[in-house]
């Protein structure tokens, strides 16, 4: 039984077109585009090494909160941060940074005081929100749970 021409010719084309887009693949990122990646990654697997809130909440919390802290829905709900009437306490936005709360994580295990301070202030100061109050690293140590200290 001979191959059918048109079959041959129609494999070789789909065979030399996936061999030419593996010669083209796109070039990669820049290098400073992979250093700004990187700097979002913590260099301590069990612990956040970053200590400025922008670079917490960037680390932690945009993933789902987005970077306008907005928040989203698709899989789950993330509630907004920005002008959230909850973001008026500090107390519970570190508690909440500490324990988790409904389907978010805890993340008191994997923060400091200073940690969870500087991120629960940088939410409370940014994406429209404008408490002025802070929470110092005491206050959350006051809040954290026995089997985080």
């Amino acid at each position: 039984m001979t191959p059918n021409p048109l079959y041959l010719f129609a494999a070789l084309t789909v065979l030399a077109t996936g061999a030419l887009a593996q010669q083209t693949s796109t070039p990669p990122p820049p290098a400073q585009d992979i250093d700004t990646l990187l700097s979002r990654f913590s260099d301590d697997p069990d612990h956040f090494t970053q200590t400025d809130g922008a670079d917490l909440y960037r680390a932690t919390c945009q993933a789902c909160h987005m970077e306008d802290g907005r928040g989203a829905m698709g899989a789950g709900a993330h509630p907004p941060l920005a002008g959230n009437p909850k973001m008026r306490s500090k107390h519970f936005l570190a508690g909440v940074i500490l324990t988790g709360y409904h389907a978010m994580p805890r993340f008191g295990h994997m923060m400091s005081d200073d940690q969870v301070a500087a991120v629960t202030n940088y939410v409370r100061s940014h994406f429209g929100n404008d408490f002025p109050d802070v929470i110092t690293a005491a206050e959350v140590a006051d809040l954290r749970p026995p089997e985080d200290e």
